[in-house]
């Protein structure tokens, strides 16, 4: 009997012997330690790129028209001396410094007249009465013409009406606007968003600094909004905002 229990005892003790980790065989694992993904620093940047600095720079659209009433055997001659009148007031335009593929014919209308005095005005023909027959004709001719600048808007303008034209406005057209709402070049906005990029790694270093790490690369870039017009200094241009990440660095 006390054979059999010492046996047993041996046994139970060697199996323990067996399973200890302090003596089983092959590595032991511990749970894994789950780092979480490092969240970067992100930070807006502004950037500004001025507009035009000058404000007589701003490209004008001039709108000539030539008017001449007639009678219906001279029309041909009043469209022949029409015609002349535009050629005329192209080439003195040129002259004043207007480019010639700027200027452009903006069309011909013909109106009749009614009424037995040529040029007079047209009366009022009720539904109960007899049509009034055309006793002329009004011939309209018009120009178009681009002018690079309002400094030479008054000699584009005097060089018109010099030369035969009845009529003459002009207003921002071709390649301007009133000053200030014409965007920036490309190389401008460009550089701008440089600036803007430039800034927003000066406020992610003061963030970064703040909880004692230093910044790394950029990880992502955005334009949070187009290019906007500022009204007052010191964003007195068009600004350019982004939003920038930034990893930390190792």
């Amino acid at each position: 009997m006390n054979v059999r229990i010492t046996a047993l005892v041996a046994s139970v003790l060697c199996l323990a012997f067996l399973v200890s980790p302090a003596f089983a065989t092959g590595p032991v694992t511990s749970p894994a330690a789950v780092t979480a993904a490092d969240a970067g620093v992100t930070a807006v940047g502004i950037g500004v790129a001025q507009s035009p600095t000058d404000p007589l720079g701003i490209g004008q659209t001039l709108y000539i028209g030539v008017q001449t009433t007639t009678d219906l055997a001279g029309v041909q001659a009043a469209t022949d001396e029409m015609l002349a009148k535009l050629d005329a007031i192209k080439s003195a335009l040129v002259k004043a410094g207007v480019p010639a593929d700027g200027i452009r014919m903006a069309g011909l209308s013909v109106n009749p007249v009614y009424g037995p005095t040529m040029g007079g005005p047209s009366p009022v023909v009720e539904k109960s009465q007899t049509p009034q027959k055309v006793s002329a004709l009004s011939l309209n001719g018009n120009l178009t013409a681009d002018v690079g600048s309002v400094r030479l808007l008054i000699a584009a303008m005097n060089a018109a009406t010099e030369n035969g034209a009845s009529t003459v406005n002009a207003n921002g057209g071709k390649g301007g606007g009133p000053f200030g709402t014409v965007q920036p070049s490309a190389a401008d906005l460009a550089k701008a968003t440089g600036s803007a990029v430039a800034n927003a790694r000066t406020n992610a270093e003061a963030l970064a600094a703040a909880s004692g790490r230093k910044l790394g690369g950029i990880r992502s870039l955005a334009s949070t909004q187009p290019p906007m017009m500022g009204c007052c200094p010191p964003n007195a241009g068009w600004t350019v905002q982004v939003t920038v990440t930034f990893d930390y660095a190792p």
